[in-house]
């Protein structure tokens, strides 16, 4: 699998929280090959299923979410509109930042602002909040008001490849791990002891809610979610980041079930398989917070992608890590013999 063509198409597909179907339609398409079926929820999530053919076989979940973040039009003035945010937007990044209307014939703009020629010291260091900025599409205000509110708006960024090893494109956080997935689904055997489902889920941007229902209709015996999680930077902490290029981040925590974790890093050790650890001493903030808890319970592990530049137009992930992630899980379902806690 050419990682950086599917990285591509994945990272230009518009999906921000609550309007994923563009996404989700790709997502569908790239997982039919792999699945036995492929299938839209009442939610939006993809669900594809492969059954072993096994009476009461055993069904494993794998999931990654593939909403972005992103922006909601919210109003008018004059000739400009107003955002506000779907999911977490740092307002430090916005000014001059290109964004992407999806309007039926989509439209580019750019979030206005001031240059510093015309601003004071005190405002120079003051963070303009996205209620205060406005996006300049080049409209009258007669065409900009033909604009609905609600319609949806992401990032406008041109995907690229950086040196031998790194991607840089918006969106990775999630759709990254959707990458991974079907990289492994390409190395997996065609037949298995159990049932496995893929769910690419929806609006975990807004709640983890795709999850909360993806996770019940599928009724697994155990789940892995997989996400980003925060990749070190020179000016962030050596305890609350992972390193890029150093593998898979197998999660640790309350939430995570420690057999999993436990098995997971003994085969990432048996296997040679680059990997390091994120502890998460209570909730982890991904849809294995909701998972763990479908139904009557299910044994949840999380794996973590590191990432740089997190909800930013130019997130930044190393395919080094991607293939080390896709190799333990396929290390992992090579290892299934259904006793979840072996």
């Amino acid at each position: 699998m050419d990682l950086v063509s599917v990285l591509t198409k994945l990272s230009t597909v518009p999906g921000p929280a609550g309007a994923e179907r563009q996404a989700a339609e790709l997502a569908r398409e790239l997982l039919l090959p792999y699945m036995d079926e492929v299938n839209f929820d009442v939610l939006g999530n993809v669900v594809g299923t492969r059954l072993c053919g096994k009476p009461d076989a055993k069904r494993v979940l794998l999931e990654a979410h593939i909403d972005e973040v992103g922006f909601v039009v919210t109003g008018h003035r004059n000739g400009f509109l107003s955002l506000s945010n779907l999911g977490s937007i740092d307002p430090r990044l916005l000014p001059g930042t290109r964004l992407r209307v999806l309007t039926d014939t989509p439209r580019i703009g750019v979030v206005a602002f001031l240059p510093p020629h015309v601003l004071s010291s005190a405002e120079m260091d003051k963070v303009t909040p996205l209620s205060d900025l406005v996006l300049d599409l080049g409209l009258s205000e007669e065409e900009a008001q033909a604009i609905p509110f609600g319609t949806p708006v992401v990032y406008d960024t041109e995907p690229l490849a950086l040196g031998d090893d790194l991607f840089c494109g918006k969106a990775m956080d999630n759709r990254a791990s959707l990458a991974i997935l079907l990289l492994m689904l390409e190395n997996l055997p065609k037949t298995l002891d159990f049932d496995l489902v893929i769910l690419a889920s929806v609006q975990e941007e807004l709640g983890l809610r795709g999850a909360i229902t993806g996770g019940y209709q599928a009724a697994p015996d155990l789940a892995i979610a997989l996400d980003v999680t925060f990749a070190h930077t020179p000016d962030s902490s050596p305890e609350q980041t992972v390193k890029l290029g150093s593998g898979a981040a197998i999660g640790i925590g309350a939430v995570l079930d420690r057999n999993l974790s436990g098995k997971l890093t003994e085969l990432a050790q048996t296997h040679n398989i680059p990997h390091q650890f994120e502890v998460l001493p209570s909730r982890t903030s991904t849809t294995a917070d909701m998972l763990q808890v479908a139904r009557a319970g299910v044994p949840t592990a999380l794996i973590s992608l590191p990432l740089r530049y997190m909800h930013s137009p130019n997130e930044l992930v190393n395919l080094r890590d991607m293939k080390a992630v896709s190799a333990l899980l396929c290390a992992f379902l090579r290892d299934f013999g259904g006793d979840i806690h072996a």
